[in-house]
């Protein structure tokens, strides 16, 4: 599992040198959080890709106000809902929407990656108080992306940079 997480943690940073938006300067990954649960849903421009989907989701905080939710595939390959941290809104005391204007596909072994405009939004409950079901959804021009992410219940495991 440690192995599996490092993995991931060292896809992630690569998208330290890329830049969310072009008139940005280049982010830096600030905080991420490791959730252990149960991927219950993943589809991949309307493929569903549930049964390749790992028991682990990133969440990650950038400089310049993006986040993201990584989810991890058996093959290594990571689908993220993107969004921006400083647009979330509270839907109730431990209730999170936040709008998603990006998925980003980075496969493996290739490690190719593609940024995708999208329309979309992520609700999230807090997994630091129990089991949280985390849902997003977002459509782009290569067609529906979704994912449902049950937590366990244990507290995420916290890294800053």
């Amino acid at each position: 599992m440690r192995s599996t997480a490092l993995a991931v943690v060292v896809f992630a940073i690569s998208f330290i040198s890329m830049p969310a938006d072009p008139a940005l300067a280049d982010p830096y990954l600030t905080g991420m959080a490791i959730v252990k649960g149960t991927c219950k849903k993943l589809v991949i421009a309307g493929k569903d890709r549930s049964a390749d989907c790992k028991g682990v989701l990133l969440n990650t905080d950038y400089d310049d106000q993006r986040t993201g939710f990584y989810f991890t595939l058996l093959d290594g390959g990571v689908i993220t809902f993107s969004n921006r941290g400083d647009l979330e809104e509270r839907a109730g005391p431990d209730k999170i929407v936040t709008p998603v204007d990006m998925v980003i596909v980075g496969q493996s072994p290739k490690q190719s990656i593609n940024r995708l405009k999208a329309r979309g939004r992520c609700r999230h409950g807090n997994p630091f108080k129990g089991p949280s079901l985390l849902e997003c959804t977002a459509d782009s021009e290569t067609g529906r992306f979704e994912g449902t992410f049950l937590s366990n219940g244990e507290k995420p495991e916290l890294k800053t940079f």
